[in-house]
């Protein structure tokens, strides 16, 4: 008889099984909703019925309300809900257990698991980040830290690194929990992003950059340790073979490349600091004959080009000595952004010429060349202004020259030193040069051709 029951029970819950398989999953979770509301209304006759039972009622409705069976049924009904992603009614269960017990672990772990089961990452981190604040128990930071690594995973799986990447990393380190972890998606972030300005080259988003750094030596800074001192020296610097830096980037840039060389010194980090610090100098030295220029003072380039420094500097590129800035014969010099180049890690710059920049204020270019008449050796300069109304023609160059030539006098052609002022102006139609030599002297003389 026994044997017989066992069989049938048996079949009854193979049916039933079969039954359900064939339940598509919207039909399950209400089947459980009903089996759940059906268990809580004879939940509440037996409470009914056990009430009555008890002399004067009082006792078991004390018991009911205690706070740790209140506090047992929030959870249980957030469970429950959770179970069948009914996420939002399932936060509601977990915030009445935390109205009832502000301290419950599991009620903000739970509810956290519910946000994230609703893809709200933002929620499911205060939750836990609060959680933590007010229990100070571990496992709620250490759930919030994997949140935020996880977030920091997806972004690097999805080749979407970015500076908010590195945010999330330091703001586990700053916790001083999973800090192997964190360094070693640091390390991964800092391959992808070094990829990523190998790719970019030469034009990077420098104030991306900068932020990026920023955050590097302020989390050093806080946390010196030998780890962290290695990877803050690795991205202070760009490993790249051509960069093309921006005026008001170069001494943010600078800056980055000297502090983090005072961490770990680094020949190629080295040389481009040397490049950039020449760079500067070149900038320091033009900029107050360019000031005079833009305003149309071409007098002010009698006494810059006769200068011993000017004349120095055109030697260097004459004998090929110049050691950072590199040019041929005809070496610009512009206020935009300055070009950074790499080979065998020895760094050198440039600047652009007018045709890789009409939107340039203004260029300036030095002639090093070795033009010499009668055996005297030239000094020019000429500078092209900023185009007007963005236009590029008529397009001008003032060239200015100091050199031995024959002059014109009383008594006849005599050689001496003196100034040439040269107009180019460029028009649809061609060239047209204005010329005057022995310019600003007594036998000044013009031509135009």
């Amino acid at each position: 008889m026994e044997d017989r029951r066992k069989k049938r029970h048996k079949k009854r819950k193979a049916a039933k099984k079969r039954k359900n398989a064939l339940l598509t999953k919207e039909e399950r979770k209400e089947k459980r909703r009903r089996e759940r509301r059906r268990l809580v209304i004879m939940e509440r006759v037996a409470i009914a019925f056990l009430i009555v039972g008890v002399i004067g009622g009082g006792g078991f409705a004390v018991v009911w309300n205690l706070p740790a069976v209140k506090l047992s049924r929030q959870l249980n009904a957030g469970d429950e809900y959770t179970e069948e992603e009914a996420y939002p009614e399932a936060i509601e269960a977990y915030e009445n257990a935390l109205e009832i017990d502000s301290t419950s672990v599991k009620a903000y772990r739970c509810m956290a698991g519910a946000y994230l089961g609703m893809e709200n990452d933002s929620q499911a981190k205060q939750v836990l980040y609060s959680g933590w604040e007010n229990t100070q128990d571990e496992s709620l930071l250490q759930y919030y830290c994997t949140v935020i690594l996880n977030e920091a995973v997806d972004e690097i799986n999805s080749d979407s690194t970015d500076s908010g990447t590195m945010d999330k990393i330091i703001a586990v380190l700053d916790q001083g929990i999973m800090e192997e972890e964190a360094l070693e998606l640091l390390d991964t972030v800092y391959e992808r992003m070094m990829g990523q300005y190998r790719d970019a080259a030469p034009v990077i988003d420098f104030a991306s950059y900068e932020e990026i750094m920023e955050r590097m030596f302020d989390l050093y800074e806080r946390n010196p340790s030998d780890k962290i001192g290695a990877l803050t020296e690795q991205f202070g610097y760009l490993d790249v073979e051509e960069l093309t830096l921006p005026a008001e980037h170069v001494d943010a840039y600078l800056n980055i490349l000297q502090e983090a060389d005072k961490i770990t010194a680094n020949t190629e980090r080295s040389s481009l600091i040397a490049c950039l610090q020449k760079e500067k100098e070149v900038q320091e030295f033009f900029a107050g004959i360019f000031q005079e220029f833009d305003s149309g003072n071409y007098e002010a380039a009698k006494e810059f080009i006769a200068a011993d420094a000017y004349t120095e500097l055109r030697d260097a590129f004459i004998s090929g000595t110049m050691e950072y800035w590199t040019g041929e014969t005809q070496i610009p010099v512009s206020r935009e952004y300055v070009k950074l180049r790499q080979s065998d890690g020895a760094w050198t710059f440039s600047f652009p010429e007018f045709s890789e920049n009409e939107a340039t204020a203004g260029i300036i270019t030095v002639w090093g060349t070795d033009m010499r008449d009668n055996g005297v050796l030239r000094t020019s300069i000429s500078y092209e202004p900023a185009m007007e109304n963005g236009v590029y023609l008529p397009h001008i160059q003032y060239v200015i020259s100091y050199m031995y030539s024959n002059l014109q006098k009383s008594n006849g052609f005599l050689y001496e030193m003196n100034y040439h002022f040269e107009t180019r102006t460029w028009t649809e139609e061609g060239m047209t040069t204005h010329l005057i030599g022995g310019w600003g002297g007594p036998y000044q003389w013009e031509k135009t051709y």
